[in-house]
């Protein structure tokens, strides 16, 4: 089946609610989020929350060359003589981002920043050895594609506006397997000349919409380069930035101004330095919605919300734990209780791994024990997965699970039998994948 037929059964079939938005042929949008320090240090729990964040393009903000060639996330030495040298559980904490479940399938590293000489030493080092295979650029870049798995790398050029060796520079990196997409702010120009000559290799142009780009309009800068570009915000901070509900306002427009089908936040550093403004998962949700794409992997999706209790006070009811945002929170005034997911439209699905997100306003609120069940009728259930002495140690961390499953599920039921010894239950969000 082809052309319209196709795409009209594909939307009866999502809005009947018999396919997860994840099966969907017509969500192409992209969320990106950048990230420093924290991409580099938060381990298992920070690759977890990116999973389940919505967003779907990770972006390793950033690596710096060194004039020997040596390359360096932000102050972490990564590569150096053609050898990975960085933390030896980073690779296999950057492979398990796009691991099932998760909404991430892409992971790019940045190269360059603002008053770096990032992009001059490597003009000078294309000029002394040029860019075959056994210059140190090459060998330096080959290691870092093949230890950590990256699909692209990002010019932020802000040092050095150098056509020739920025073009070099990319070739090189086209011929390793890598997609470029560029980032600018300034002197259209030279990114015109740029992705002129690198042609198809350059599949995606972010632009910078916020400090000194905070004045580009989306439409022209895509007009003169010839690609819909995804523009940028920054996140909300004190002294300035864009909450989430303003960044889905602002791509809202965007979208009807420029037509675009991804945007991206600067940066995850902020985001967790100021959580009262949102969580990563607000932002990945502002920017999806704004572009009509759903707001995680999550098949919870348009359903009804049941739970054993009313939800407390205004504004965190039941249906607050699935609506895809880690700022809301379903609060009950018992220290135990349950809460379900229906699919609607009758539909049932085949769920193999769920996530948990805490609040975590107050530790002692947090669900610690607890089984997820199935079911058909609301009536009888099916315990799939127990999980007892569970700690969250940060705010809005997320918490995923897998189990064995082959049956669909009508019901999903989250049953908590304790908390972690308050008076009152909380959870921020649950996500149910398949």
């Amino acid at each position: 089946m082809k052309g319209k037929a196709f795409k009209a059964l594909m939307s009866c079939l999502l809005l009947l609610g018999l396919l997860p938005w994840s099966a969907s042929a017509e969500t192409v949008s992209e969320s990106v989020i950048y990230g420093g320090g924290p991409f580099y240090a938060g381990g298992t729990d920070t690759m977890n929350t990116l999973k389940a964040s919505g967003f779907t393009t990770v972006m390793l903000w950033t690596i710096h060359v060194n004039s020997n060639g040596d390359l360096v996330y932000n102050d972490q030495p990564v590569v150096s003589n053609g050898t990975y040298v960085g933390k030896a559980s980073w690779p296999a904490e950057l492979a398990s981002l796009k691991q099932a479940p998760t909404s991430v399938k892409r992971l790019e590293i940045s190269v360059g920043s603002w008053g770096v000489s990032d992009f001059q030493n490597i003009k000078n080092l294309v000029a002394t050895q040029g860019t075959g295979t056994g210059s140190i650029l090459y060998k330096n870049f080959a290691a870092l594609k093949s230890a950590l798995g990256v699909d692209a790398v990002s010019f932020d050029n802000e040092d050095l506006y150098d056509v020739n060796s920025a073009v070099a520079f990319g070739k090189m990196l086209s011929g390793m397997g890598l997609k470029i997409t560029l980032c600018p702010y300034t002197n259209v120009s030279y990114w015109q000349s740029v992705k002129s000559q690198l042609g198809s290799s350059v599949d995606r142009v972010y632009l910078q919409v916020y400090d000194g780009g905070a004045g580009n309009d989306p439409a022209a800068w895509s007009s003169q380069l010839g690609m819909t570009v995804m523009p940028g915000l920054d996140s909300k901070t004190s002294s300035g930035g864009n909450t989430p509900a303003q960044v889905n306002s602002r791509m809202s427009a965007w979208k009807s101004s420029a037509g675009i089908q991804g945007g991206f936040i600067w940066y995850y550093d902020a985001i967790l330095n100021n959580p009262g403004g949102g969580s990563a998962a607000d932002y990945a949700a502002a920017i999806n919605s704004a572009l009509g794409a759903p707001a995680n992997g999550s098949l919870t999706t348009g359903g009804t919300v049941s739970a054993s209790a009313m939800g407390s006070p205004s504004g965190e009811e039941k249906e607050k734990a699935f609506d895809g945002s880690s700022s809301t929170k379903w609060l009950i005034f018992t220290n135990a209780g349950w809460i379900q997911y229906q699919f609607g439209g009758g539909a049932s699905h085949i769920a193999t791994s769920y996530s948990v997100t805490s609040a975590n306003d107050f530790p002692a609120r947090d669900p610690k024990n607890w089984s997820l069940q199935g079911s058909n009728n609301g009536t009888s259930w099916t315990t799939l997965d127990t999980r007892t002495g569970q700690t969250f140690a940060s705010r809005f961390l997320t918490k995923t699970y897998t189990f064995s499953n082959t049956t669909a599920y009508s019901y999903y039921r989250l049953n908590v039998t304790a908390n972690n010894g308050g008076a009152e239950l909380q959870i921020a969000e649950i996500g149910l994948y398949p």
